[in-house]
């Protein structure tokens, strides 16, 4: 007996490129109006519109099929950075990019890591630098000393490519605060070791 139509095997899928197409401008659209509705990260999306083209290369990674973390630091804690920090060419470039890791992360996935782990060191686009995440008071807490960070307002938005998670602190690499205070630590101690011991 030979098999109806209804048992025929589905047609083969006709031709194609093969690569999806992820409209990542207008994700990227979408998650900076949630910031501006959500209140509290105005000074954040500021800085990806107006003072970067971050926002266009946050949507041209996100087109391409990468997906993105923001540990998006609140206005309270943008206030605190000094003129300084910010008046350096490139500097607000190199702030954000240091709160972008390239992976899509939940705050119940990052959680789930901290308590699992211990300690969890995520890539930042900051390269070479990572972010130290770990569990602490039953939240997220990015960063290492005075310039931690904990995770303040969880999943401000997710979309399955783009993460948002507010934070209640800017992070900074811990290489670039701890150079001025070991410099005269490191000359004390190689003037130490270079003293000659004769006669002893």
């Amino acid at each position: 007996m030979a098999p109806g139509p209804s048992l025929a095997p589905a047609p083969a899928p006709g031709p194609g490129s093969g690569k999806h197409w992820f409209d990542g401008e207008s994700q990227v659209k979408d998650f900076i109006q949630t910031l501006l509705l959500y209140g509290g990260y105005n000074e954040l999306a500021d800085i990806l519109v107006n003072l970067t083209s971050l926002a266009t290369e946050m949507g041209r990674l996100v087109s391409e099929g990468y997906v993105l973390t923001v540990l998006a630091p609140n206005d309270e804690a943008m206030a605190k950075l000094t003129a300084d920090q910010l008046s350096e060419p490139g500097a607000p470039e190199q702030i954000v990019y240091y709160h972008l890791i390239p992976e899509y992360q939940t705050e119940e996935s990052m959680y789930n890591a901290v308590r699992r782990f211990g300690k969890v060191r995520y890539d930042t686009l900051r390269l070479p630098h990572k972010v130290v995440a770990r569990e602490a008071d039953g939240s997220v807490k990015f960063g290492q000393g005075e310039g931690s960070a904990y995770l303040f307002d969880p999943d401000i938005y997710t979309d399955g490519r783009i993460s948002v998670q507010g934070i209640d602190a800017v992070l900074f690499p811990p290489e670039e605060e701890t150079p001025a205070a070991i410099a005269p630590t490191a000359l004390r101690k190689t003037v130490k070791v270079a003293k000659p011991r004769r006669g002893q």
